[in-house]
């Protein structure tokens, strides 16, 4: 079933009711839409895009940030069988024509800014290009939006898929290379949105959720967005994250839920000024691991436990800390109805049992079937059905899963092996350190030594920081786990998630 038909009956449901709304940086409303608005312009493109030629098993891409045209975009190219290829804005010029290439786009829709920016990606599509805006100084070929949907429209309704076919096609982000391309399914995603959003964070067409993050991501995509529009709650959106916004929008637009990554919740503590959370219901955290010392801050100053759950973009989310339970910090809660978790050993590629610190292997219904024309990478990534994630986990007794870190970024000292995370959740609690993050960096004689990048709270004293650490890891960790090297910075670097990027702590 074609994931848009879920979408469509959700909409068709009370269509006076209000779906999107946007919020300027002041927190005042700038635009709204209705579920029935939403549909007819929906629509509307659907048949625009059966005219460009674009059908089942097409690719289209898309990067229209938070404007009023990015939900109906992936409402009609889902709704006419077309897979959704989101682009990162972040991304260079080489990287985005590397994307469209890879995908081999039929058609791609966004602001004349993209285009602009990176002319030479003009050519990496097979098919036109649809520019919400002025076309002025743009290629010849482009389509303004407001010409492809210049012609009246029947009212069309989503075309039938398969629970195997494309739905959305996400790019890793290439770090280390060439990016990956993950498929999900329409099964994938329908699968996971109504294990997490329905059954275990109880989300219903009440609920109002604050969107504050990318929409190209899966979080912010694939939760927030697709989330909203399969639940039926409004979602109310910000361009960007900033804290001061955040606290004075909660309130006065009724939000009841949240979801954030680590960063989002560190920066909403430094904000020091009253804040009312009457309809809020829940805070979620993902994208990175939330310090244990932040989890704590975050119910002392605001009345909440942040829910901590863990996904991949080749799994969507495979765990979460539950609503009625215990949310442990730390952990990233047990597995969700019908995926199962295991510890393995990277190597021997034997199940570990409870507490021993391994490879985390996920399979069910919301993990995709491979990388996008890759069989090679495909290949590494599963054994027998299991999708080796990649990340360093252990499992209590209870069954929750607690991520230590990634495989790569495991640090050997004296061919010990230490965890990053387990020394920054050390250092994170001096009252002193406003962020920290630990890498390895090499050494003629262990290997590797650790090294601690700390940024300090303001007016603190880094000399005397840094001697109080020393001492506190002197308590607090074995003599290899301590950090031999401590440097200071005024921002630890991370991408567009929240993830620290080590490889660019060990360039300072």
């Amino acid at each position: 079933m074609n994931l848009a038909h879920t979408f469509w009956q959700c909409l068709q449901q009370n269509q006076t009711a209000v779906v999107l709304e946007r919020l300027d940086p002041d927190g005042a409303i700038t635009w709204r839409q209705t579920r029935g608005e939403l549909l007819t312009e929906a629509s509307h493109w659907m048949a625009a895009l059966q005219i460009a030629g674009v059908g089942p098993g097409d690719r289209v891409a898309v990067s229209l940030g938070k404007s009023a045209g990015l939900v109906t975009a992936h409402l009609a190219i889902l709704g006419v069988g077309a897979g959704v290829v989101p682009l990162n804005p972040a991304l260079t010029s080489r990287e985005t024509e590397a994307v469209l290439r890879q995908a081999k786009a039929r058609l791609a829709i966004t602001h004349p800014e993209t285009v602009l920016r990176a002319p030479e990606i003009f050519h990496a599509v097979h098919g036109p290009w649809w520019i919400v805006g002025n076309t002025d100084g743009l290629p010849a070929g482009v389509t303004p939006l407001s010409q492809a949907l210049a012609e009246d429209s029947p009212g069309l309704e989503p075309v039938d898929r398969r629970d195997d076919d494309l739905a959305l096609l996400l790019f890793t982000s290439g770090t280390t290379g060439t990016p990956k391309g993950v498929g999900l399914t329409h099964g994938n995603l329908r699968a996971n949105l109504q294990s997490l959003l329905v059954e275990t964070w109880e989300m219903t067409e009440s609920d109002r959720l604050l969107h504050a993050l990318p929409p190209h991501h899966l979080h912010g995509l694939g939760l927030g967005l697709y989330g909203s529009l399969y639940v039926g709650n409004a979602a109310v959106f910000l361009e960007r994250f900033d804290p001061a916004t955040v606290l004075r929008s909660f309130d006065p637009h009724r939000i009841s839920v949240f979801m954030g990554v680590p960063t989002m919740y560190h920066r909403l503590l430094d904000v020091d000024t009253p804040v009312t959370l009457s309809s809020m219901r829940v805070f979620t955290c993902g994208s990175a691991p939330l310090s244990p010392e932040t989890f704590r801050r975050f119910r002392e100053r605001f009345g909440f436990t942040i829910v901590e759950r863990y996904g991949l973009t080749e799994t969507a989310i495979n765990t979460s800390n539950p609503l009625r339970g215990p949310c442990k910090p730390g952990s990233v809660g047990p597995a969700l109805p019908g995926v199962e978790v295991g510890i393995f050993d990277p190597q021997t590629r034997e199940r570990l049992t409870t507490g021993e610190t391994g490879e985390v292997w996920v399979r069910g219904p919301n993990v995709f079937s491979g990388y996008w024309n890759n069989a090679e990478a495909t290949a590494t990534a599963f054994h027998e059905n299991w999708f080796r994630t990649g990340d360093l986990g252990a499992l209590d007794a209870d069954g929750y899963l607690a991520i230590l870190g990634r495989i790569k970024e495991l640090i050997i000292v004296g061919g010990t092996n230490v965890t990053p995370g387990e020394v920054e959740a050390v250092l994170e609690t001096d009252t002193g350190v406003a962020e920290c993050a630990v890498a390895g960096l090499p050494d003629p004689d262990l290997g590797e030594r650790i090294a601690a990048f700390i940024v300090p709270r303001p007016s603190e004293d880094s000399l005397v920081l840094e001697q109080r650490l020393r001492a506190k890891a002197e308590q607090d960790l074995a003599p290899y786990k301590r950090p031999r090297v401590y440097r200071f910075l005024d921002v630890i670097p991370r991408n567009a998630m929240g993830k620290v990027e080590r490889s660019k702590l060990r360039e300072h």
